[in-house]
């Protein structure tokens, strides 16, 4: 009938930003290095001495430490010849956003589900989370035996963060300021909100399991880490035979925890809210 389908501007699956791959430290392995080795450096006990007596009582420095390697991951997709020609939007282009997203999501949800292998937990099953529950993980890395360094930086799952929003931003529910209440109300997330002296993320990638609870975490960034064999590569390849370009992207790294006592997992309820 000589018409034919009109095809519209392409869209994308919009997907949640990622961010462990900015807060943990960072390594890179460099030339020849297949692993990485931190090692740390234990207590000894200063004790009391007597005017001339000799201080006889050597200790032993105690050295621990953890070896951590990478493994690759990645994904391709092909563009056939029929398919490019078919196309309004630049293929190529297309396709470089979504293997992008893709790895970027994949070490994300790596990064995020170490949260639950620290070795403090606060929280539990169907425990509904508030600020109160992140001033108690916070306290307990400032009162243990080895303090948590700082900074402390805080990641939450989108519904956890939203029980902190309704603490803080219901007018006459508690003793905050109005100011503060209305700029909770109409700014609801900034990006990167601050309380009790800890830097609050928000992502979307945590799992949540089937009980509707999730893991989120406090923590100094250098109990985990982003060990680096490469960064993220990109490639395209003609197949003659298959009549088509394969596109893919490929890194090499790990998302490791280096020392479980530097933080606590926060493992709340995170239903769909729905009130």
């Amino acid at each position: 009938n000589g018409q034919i389908a009109m095809v519209g501007q392409a869209r994308y699956t919009f997907e949640h930003k990622t961010l462990c791959t900015n807060i943990f430290k960072k390594v890179t392995l460099g030339p020849g290095e297949k692993s990485h080795y931190i090692p740390k450096f234990g207590r000894i006990t200063a004790n009391d001495l007597t005017d001339g007596i000799d201080m006889n009582e050597a200790q032993q420095l105690a050295i621990t430490g953890s070896t951590h390697t990478t493994d690759e991951a990645g994904c391709k997709v092909i563009i056939t010849k029929k398919l490019r020609a078919q196309l309004k939007e630049d293929g190529y282009k297309a396709a470089g956003i979504v293997i992008g997203n893709a790895i970027r999501k994949k070490m994300d949800e790596d990064g995020l589900g170490l949260f639950s292998g620290l070795d403090t937990s606060v929280g539990g099953a169907g425990t509904t989370f508030s600020y109160d529950y992140l001033r108690a993980a916070v306290s307990q890395c400032y009162a243990q035996s080895e303090p948590v360094p700082l900074p402390l930086c805080t990641v939450l799952h989108p519904n956890h963060y939203d029980a902190v929003v309704n603490d803080i931003g219901s007018p006459g529910a508690n003793n905050f300021p109005q100011d503060m209440q209305k700029e909770y109300m109409k700014m609801y997330f900034r990006g990167r909100d601050k309380l009790w002296g800890t830097d609050i993320y928000v992502d979307g990638n945590i799992s949540v399991d089937a009980s509707d609870d999730a893991y989120g975490a406090v923590f100094h960034p250098s109990a985990f880490i982003y060990l680096v064999g490469w960064e993220p590569e990109t490639w395209v390849e003609y197949d003659g035979s298959l009549r088509g370009w394969e596109i893919g992207i490929v890194s090499d790294y790990g998302m490791v925890e280096e020392d479980g006592t530097y933080g606590r997992s926060l493992y709340f309820d995170a239903s769909t809210l729905t009130s």
